[in-house]
């Protein structure tokens, strides 16, 4: 029997990184638009479930950027947390509770727009920020909106120790050559669960649509099927991010990607088949994205097909051992990219890959609800990770 069936397993992973080398062929001819535009009444959510006094940096760092603009932040609280209520109290930050929690951060920004209904009609964009993120000096007089633009994600600076550290690079990666690319070849660009701003009709419309725990990438394609547009922010409006430090802590946030990333294309099928529609290209980069990550589990898988073809074929030239040698190419252009990159350590990659394999055992537990992972600061992650 040809071992050639082997690569059913890594199909999805091989076509996202083809896709993945025209993103970052496009960057590199991405223009810079123009000045684009400063949304003056914004409204700031920032959801948190037992964070505590891990609030406040992210608060006062709210606060501090607002500039020139009105800046209105709320800390919407799922279920009862007394001591970051009374240090939101203490900033005059307003605070909203969600009763009763949970069960996922979807679930929560569903309630808080809900809510906060009659304020959005007041305000010109809403940005969601989690707890653990921090904004970077002048953010709002900085966050100028593309013409156009339905959506912006905000260049995210992250940081952390060991897997935290492999989790900034994916990131930083994920930006600067997935997404420019994609603004190159007029696609969406990815919200990543913090630090993203969308137009008040926009979050309503989408918000009460959400069913998975990956509310980043579900609103991604649910507003892509849905033609909007979501660009990146300017390279000076950044959100500084810290990454959970431990495997442990990465691991939990992780599973709760991998219960999400699953469970998108059951969840929202329609969506997916009208983004299909609307733009293919763009659409099927999305569904292979979907199958073919995170790289940290599909990167030695493909290596293993590869290796396994390989002996089972011999050293005799032919089709068999071809499609070895591609599916191996595959993996190694993907760890070229970050180690290129720069900031590369191996030992936080390790790091980040032993958390994936963690999540997975960890799976049955993110599918009861809510998981976070503490950062290597302080407060907790709530986002759902880089795909990494």
């Amino acid at each position: 029997m040809s071992p050639l069936w082997l690569t059913l397993l890594v199909a999805l992973p091989v076509l996202d990184s083809v896709f993945r080398g025209v993103l970052l062929v496009a960057a590199r001819r991405r223009r810079p638009g123009g000045p684009g535009e400063i949304r003056r009444r914004v409204l700031v959510l920032v959801p948190a479930r037992d964070e505590g006094a891990a609030v406040a940096p992210t608060l006062r760092s709210v606060l501090d950027a607002a500039g020139s603009v009105d800046v209105r932040p709320v800390l919407v609280l799922d279920g009862d947390d007394e001591e970051a209520a009374a240090v939101a109290g203490a900033l005059g930050v307003e605070v909203v509770r969600k009763e009763p929690p949970g069960p996922s951060k979807a679930a929560v920004l569903a309630w808080a727009v809900g809510r906060l209904a009659a304020d959005l009609e007041g305000v010109e964009a809403v940005v969601v920020l989690d707890v653990g993120s921090r904004l970077g000096e002048g953010f709002f007089d900085r966050l100028r909106w593309p013409s156009g633009a339905d959506g912006v994600q905000a260049v995210l600076a992250g940081g952390g120790v060991g897997p935290g550290d492999g989790a900034s690079l994916s990131e930083r990666v994920a930006q600067a050559h997935e997404d420019r690319g994609r603004e190159a070849l007029g696609w969406n660009v990815r919200l990543r669960g913090t630090g993203f701003a969308l137009r008040p009709p926009l979050l309503e419309a989408v918000a009460g649509a959400l069913r998975t725990q990956v509310e980043d990438t579900e609103m991604s394609l649910l507003l892509g099927a849905a033609g909007a547009r979501l660009a990146l922010g300017p390279a000076d409006a950044v959100v500084h991010d810290v990454k959970p430090g431990s495997v442990r802590d990465a691991a939990r946030q992780r599973a709760r990607w991998l219960v999400g990333q699953l469970a998108l294309p059951l969840r929202q099928p329609r969506a997916l088949l009208r983004l299909l529609a609307r733009r293919p290209l763009e659409g099927l980069a999305f569904a292979t994205e979907l199958g073919g990550r995170p790289l940290s589990l599909t990167v030695p898988l493909r290596l293993l097909v590869a290796g396994a073809i390989a002996t089972a074929v011999g050293a005799r030239p032919g089709a068999e051992l071809a499609v070895a040698a591609v599916v191996a190419a595959s993996a190694f252009l993907d760890v070229g990219v970050h180690v290129l990159s720069g900031g590369f350590r191996l030992r936080a990659a390790l790091g980040l890959a032993a958390s994936w394999l963690r999540a997975v055992w960890l799976v049955p537990a993110a599918l009861k609800g809510w998981m976070r992972g503490r950062e290597s600061g302080t407060g907790t992650g709530t986002g759902t990770g880089t795909g990494r």
